[in-house]
């Protein structure tokens, strides 16, 4: 079997030759890459495949959007950056928003220092803008990546980042405090607002369920200890219910990114009806130790992920890596309903060097399990 042919086999519930391994290894290559330190062969589309391949990883992220939009209704952006700075303004009839981005040197990464929305007028812009947009599919581009990166692994299709308004407001629009404060002064017109999202970002999940990739992932950045259990259940589990029901008749696998916490929603995911979950992220630096997740999960979702992206860097020790390595292998192999994968990427101060030991032991343990099964 290739890396294609076993997720695959995970996906339809059959047992794969060996346990799938994936790595989103973009953090990490796109920080080499501005340094200086990524080799010539390694440059453009193909030489990021070979970066997975060289390394032993299968590929899964990121390929083009499955849709692609433009703005229609005198909507214009603008975007301002230097070195340091990166300023995004949205005009609109109706208003203009803007978020500041602070460039993170040491991190190789923006952090947003001002959101979007400071309040229910801003949300308003940003709605505004949600439905004044032409969208269509993106089905040659995306395909292209696909095809190109044959049994090397798969172009999983992403949904709009966030899906669940609740989550675009809390991850990307307005943060966790100005998302509350909302909520708590101006409930029904900010759940209003959360109708019409939904309603102007139904025609992208249309070209999703249309579309020719058969894996979907909502990339929510779920934490259950930004979410909440409550919020969970009277915002996104109605969300992905609904947006999940209309993939599944469309023949599609659904997942979702959950990078942060799990002890408060992780048990929900399933009863959702999602059937993978993405980027779980287990002890040490997850609240969760790997023996728990298929308990807390429950017992039919995929669970994909299980190396903490911290066990690659220095920070932790070549014992430390090795043994949650090998338990992670292990554990996974034996439950069969999981995919190897770093939660969440590989870092900048990433060790290539442990990113290609995951291979080695994932191939020893297939050949120790073959030698046993023939006793």
């Amino acid at each position: 079997m290739n890396e294609r042919q076993r997720l695959m086999a995970v996906f339809q519930g059959a047992p794969p030759d060996r346990l799938p391994w994936y790595a989103d290894l973009s953090y990490l290559y796109e920080s080499m890459r501005l340094r200086g330190a990524l080799e010539e062969r390694f440059a453009g589309p193909e030489g990021y495949l070979k970066f997975h391949q060289e390394l032993g990883a299968g590929i899964c992220f990121y390929a083009p959007f499955l849709w692609e939009q433009r703005y229609t209704g005198g909507i214009s952006e603008a975007v301002q950056e230097n070195h340091t700075t990166k300023i995004s303004t949205l005009h609109t009839p109706i208003g203009s928003v803007r978020e500041v981005q602070a460039y993170l040197p040491d991190a190789w990464t923006w952090a947003i220092t001002e959101h979007f929305v400071k309040d229910l007028k801003d949300l308003r812009v940003l709605l505004y803008a949600c439905e004044h947009r032409q969208i269509g599919p993106n089905y040659a581009e995306y395909s292209a990546v696909d095809r190109s990166w044959g049994p090397d692994g798969y172009a999983v299709g992403i949904a709009p980042i966030a899906g669940a308004p609740l989550q675009r407001l809390l991850t990307r629009w307005a943060g966790v405090e100005t998302t509350i404060s909302l909520l708590s002064d101006r409930r029904e017109e900010v759940e209003a607002v959360f109708t019409d999202i939904e309603e102007a970002d139904t025609p992208i999940f249309d070209i999703l369920c249309a579309s020719p990739c058969s894996v979907i992932e909502f990339p929510e950045n779920l934490s259950a200890e930004v979410t909440g259990r409550r919020f969970f259940e009277r915002y996104n589990a109605p969300y992905y219910s609904r947006r999940i029901e209309a993939l599944h008749r469309a023949g599609k696998k659904a997942g979702i990114h959950n990078d942060g916490t799990l002890r408060g929603t992780f048990d929900l995911l399933g009863k959702c009806g999602f059937d993978f979950i993405e980027s779980v992220t287990p002890s040490p630096v997850g609240d969760i130790p790997l023996r728990q997740l298929r308990a807390a999960a429950g017992p039919q979702v995929i669970l994909w992920g299980g190396l903490p992206g911290a066990l690659f860097s220095p920070c932790f020790s070549a014992a430390q890596f090795e043994a949650h390595l090998q338990e992670a292998v292990q554990v996974f192999s034996e439950d069969g309903r999981c995919v190897l994968g770093v939660a969440d990427q590989v870092p900048p101060d990433g060790l290539i060097s442990r990113v290609q030991r995951v291979r080695e032991v994932v191939e020893a343990n297939a050949k120790t399990s073959a030698a046993e099964r023939e006793l």
